[in-house]
């Protein structure tokens, strides 16, 4: 989950718009002594004067509130100015050294994580805005493209799942390197680790590629990406996310710092992994272009996927929807899942809950809030395309040591049992978004039929 520090300035990015600031829950009290030994400001802090170097961020009302007691009048006798609102999000501006204080008040008082983005300019700040008021008045977007009607070859894929191959994966990222904060060493060299992963996997499959997408000065660290090309209907893509950075609190700027990140967010990029290795395997060959992103920088404000997405609306790139996997070890509530319903797409998030009705009966699943811009979902769906988001637990019940050298495969327990139900879930998303129910042969080989079209599958572990 994201967790931000300073935003820079000065990055004149075209249709790029924030740099979110959202610290989970737990860190906060980390957060709070951060803030009163590095930037003197006490953690009840009776007000926060602004200084000269501030920063553009919106936020929602409630929390705008919240900021408003933390930054009072400044030298000018002026209290927070409410330059602009719509939606229910306001936009202001703040001092920059206050932000973790912010942080650490809106959990306070609200009892919430996160809950604003900083912007590298004004500009940016109202980019953002009119973004979110064209999201709720843009036109309904209509029946989803796709259908559940291959439950054969779901069920065969599912089966491949394997716990084992999840948990090696979980246990390299979060064992090999000393952390994979963006900007240091070990970022880059998790990167490529990553890429050299999926690029076993794509072996000897025609077409299937796997590149690092440079992020400019954003960051030193690349995304991922491995794409399986479509067959019919190629120029639609389906994409299958999550961020491969992983932060310390307390040090969020110092490269040495310890964070193994095993759950937050070595467990998506595991459970991505593992669906790779299943559908490639098993040859799959999907009609529309599916692309599995590892997103680099998530950490310091969705840097990567933020990137990635506003070059693919740039490019008009017709992305038809959207899953993010950030964090799925961590057992915490009484479901077995959760789906994020705000800043996500109804009709994708619905279909998830479907796939589950369908795949995974006896699973529990429920629905739960994780705040403004709180993972790379938030930049496709701030952009019009559907998203959506399947997270470990109930958001406030989620894995208490991520951010922490704690982060470890022990606190997972061990095992990878619960990445692998997300696993599954990403294989009927997979299976059921990127084909069509017109299709006749799915795989180049490696699956028989019989005269009803009935296939079988054996995809060794």
């Amino acid at each position: 989950m994201n967790e931000s520090t300073n935003g820079r300035s000065g990055l004149a990015r075209a249709a790029k718009a924030r740099r979110l600031w959202a610290t989970p829950c737990f860190a906060l009290l980390l957060l709070v002594l951060a803030a009163t030994s590095v930037f003197g400001l006490p953690a009840a802090a009776a007000g926060v004067s602004p200084v000269s170097d501030e920063v553009w961020i919106t936020l929602g009302a409630d929390a705008f509130a919240t900021a408003s007691r933390l930054f009072v009048a400044g030298a000018d006798g002026l209290a927070l100015a409410r330059v602009a609102e719509t939606e229910g999000v306001v936009l202001t501006r703040v001092p920059r050294a206050g932000l973790p204080a912010l942080s650490a008040r809106i959990h306070h008082e609200l009892h919430r994580c996160g809950g604003f983005v900083a912007h590298a300019s004004r500009a940016e700040a109202e980019a953002a805005l009119a973004r979110i008021a064209g999201l709720r008045s843009r036109a309904p977007q209509g029946a989803l493209p796709f259908a559940i009607d291959r439950p054969i070859e779901v069920a065969a894929l599912a089966a491949a799942v394997d716990e084992a191959q999840i948990l090696a994966t979980i246990t390299a990222l979060s064992t090999n390197f000393p952390n994979r904060y963006h900007a240091s060493p070990a970022g880059t060299a998790s990167a490529n680790w990553i890429r050299d992963l999926w690029e076993g996997y794509a072996a000897g499959h025609l077409g299937v590629t796997v590149e690092l997408f440079s992020h400019g000065a954003i960051t030193p660290q690349p995304s991922v990406i491995l794409t399986i090309p479509g067959t019919t209907l190629n120029d639609e893509v389906v994409i299958l996310g999550g961020h491969q950075d992983s932060i310390a609190s307390g040090c969020p700027g110092n490269p040495t710092c310890d964070a193994p990140g095993a759950d937050d967010d070595a467990s998506g990029i595991a459970t991505l992994s593992e669906v790779i290795r299943v559908a490639l395997a098993a040859n799959l060959a999907p009609q529309r272009t599916v692309q599995f992103i590892a997103y680099a920088a998530e950490e310091i404000g969705l840097e990567g996927s933020d990137d990635i997405a506003a070059s693919y609306l740039a490019a008009g790139t017709d992305v038809v929807a959207v899953l993010q996997q950030d964090m799925t070890g961590y057992n915490g509530s009484v479901e077995d899942m959760s789906m994020i319903s705000d800043f996500t797409d109804p009709d994708l998030t619905a279909f998830l809950g479907e796939l589950l009705a369908n795949y995974q009966p006896t699973l529990q699943w429920t629905t739960s809030a994780c705040g403004y811009g709180c993972s790379d979902h938030a930049p496709w769906n701030d952009r019009g395309y559907r998203a959506a988001f399947s997270f470990e637990t109930r958001f406030g019940e989620h894995n208490p040591a991520i951010h922490t050298p704690s982060d470890t495969v022990a606190t997972l327990g061990g095992s990878a049992a619960h990445a692998a139900k997300f696993a599954r879930l990403a294989v009927a998303f997979l299976v059921e978004a990127a084909l069509d129910a017109t299709a006749a042969d799915i795989f180049s080989d490696g699956f028989e039929s019989d005269d009803t079209h009935r296939w079988s599958v054996a995809v060794s572990p």
